[in-house]
C-alpha cells in the first residue's frame, strides 16, 4: 500500500525539511506539498500533516517522523 501525506509548505521551513525529505525516499510513501493544509494555527509551533486523511502532529519533527512511521507498519 502507498501511504499519502500532505503537508503545507510553512510547516517545512519551519524545521520539518528534513522530516519529509526522507519520507520522500520512501517506495511506500507519497508527500505532496500544499501552500496550506488548513492548520494554520498549529503551523508556527507544531510539526503536522495528513496521512492518509488523517491529521497528525507532534512538538517536533523528530516525532512527527515516530508518529508517522507507526502509523505505515
Amino acid at each position: 500500500m502507498r501511504h499519502a501525506i500532505e503537508c503545507c509548505f510553512i510547516n517545512r521551513l519551519n524545521a520539518s525539511e528534513e522530516l519529509f525529505s526522507q519520507l520522500e525516499k520512501r517506495k511506500d510513501i507519497s508527500v505532496q506539498t500544499f501552500s496550506c493544509i488548513g492548520n494554520c494555527h498549529h503551523c508556527a509551533t507544531h510539526s503536522h500533516c495528513i496521512l492518509n486523511g488523517e491529521r497528525i502532529e507532534a512538538e517536533t519533527p523528530e516525532l512527527l517522523y515516530e508518529k508517522i512511521i507507526q502509523k505505515v507498519k
